[in-house]
Order: structure tokens, then sequence, then C-alpha cells
């Protein structure tokens, strides 16, 4: 991985990025916060970097349960996953059940992906996996950060709270066949690939694109 992308993998299997668009300057973006954030804090305190902003690529307790570990202000995501982000104890009600599971909701700013301002990045709405499922692209570094939208061998589920089948179809031929292929996606699980061997080896992505 080069030293624009630092990832980090949790316990969850979720992957946690420190991006840093201009390796020039000491600014970085974090993508995703999963519970076990510490390693990335120490990382980004360690190379004496500025966080310009936290991107949540969706509001999956795996990739959010860190957001009560960080006390800034600039974390975005899509509002539509806003009551997932805030609420993973409800999630976990769905997934375990029967189980108590200790989770504190989160009270702290959310912000709209809309309101990001920066020249680094865009942001493309993907629904499919959940209704506010966002990825990133850092058009000067060639990187597409996809959370649980499309993995290198596979396509995130469809069948949790707020995911739709037509709607992950819409995404895949709408957004990410308009990715530039050569473009690395770093996904929510698993390793990264260009956008141009996904479409060639994800038999997944398939059944999903348009003839």
């Amino acid at each position: 991985m080069s030293d624009t992308v630092k990832r980090f993998e949790s316990f969850m299997t979720s992957n946690c990025y420190v991006v840093r668009p201009n390796i020039a300057d000491q600014l970085c973006y974090i993508v995703d916060l999963p519970p076990d954030i510490e390693e990335v804090f120490e990382y980004v305190e360690k190379n004496n970097l500025s966080i310009a902003g936290v991107l949540l690529t969706h509001g999956h307790y795996d990739h959010t349960l860190g957001l009560n570990k960080y006390d800034d202000n600039n974390v975005f995501i899509n509002l539509e996953d806003e009551f997932l982000a805030r609420n993973p104890k409800d999630q976990f009600k769905n997934l375990l059940v029967g189980e108590d599971i200790d989770v504190d909701t989160f009270e702290g700013t959310l912000n709209s992906v809309d309101d990001i301002t920066s020249n680094h990045l865009i942001v493309t709405s993907n629904p499919g996996h959940t209704k506010g499922s966002s990825s990133f692209v850092f058009t000067d570094i060639g990187s597409v950060f996809t959370g649980d939208f499309v993995f290198v061998e596979g396509i995130g589920r469809t069948d949790l709270y707020s995911g739709d089948s037509n709607e992950m179809k819409e995404s895949i031929n709408n957004i990410f066949m308009n990715f530039n292929s050569d473009f690395t996606v770093f996904p929510g699980h698993g390793i990264s690939d260009s956008v141009k061997q996904i479409l060639k080896y994800n038999r997944y992505l398939w059944d999903f694109i348009n003839d």
C-alpha cells in the first residue's frame, strides 16, 4: 500500500483507512471508525498528522463504533444512515436475538457528506447495502473507498435494515461502472484492487450489471 493510504483491520474484520491526499502536507482523512480505533489515532499522532475529516461510508456498527472515542466535530456521513450510526444497540438486537449488548448511543455531531468542502474529494451516493451508503473518491491519488458497497470478491448484503437489491443494482450500474477503471478500490472489508480487475473477476458483480 502506498504512502498515501494506510490500512488498519479491526477485530470485526472491517477496515479503517488513513488517507493523505497530498503527501507533502500533514492533512489526512480517516475513513470509517471501527471500535478498536486506538491504533489509528496513535499512527496519526506519531506521524504528526492533522485530521481534516472522518468519512463514514455507512452507519453499520462495525464501521462506526469508534465514534465515541473521537472528540472533534468533523465527522461526515450520508444522513440517511444517521439513525444507524447513532444507535448501534438496535443493530445488535437484530443480529443477536435474546442477548443484551451494552453499547452506547452516539450523541455527538454528525455532519452531512454534502457539507464536505475539499478539492481532493468526490462523494458518491450508492444505496443498496444501506440507504445512506457512500463512496469517497480521491482523484489526485486514484483511490476509491467503497465501504460495504463493493468488495474485491463480492458486494454488500442487501437483506439488512434499509438495504435494497434494486437500489444496489442501480448503484453498481450508475456509480461503480463509472469509476475510473485504473483507480484502486479500498473496500470496507478485505483487500484492495483496481476497478478494472474487480469488474473482470468479481462474479457477484456480474449478476447486477446490465447487459
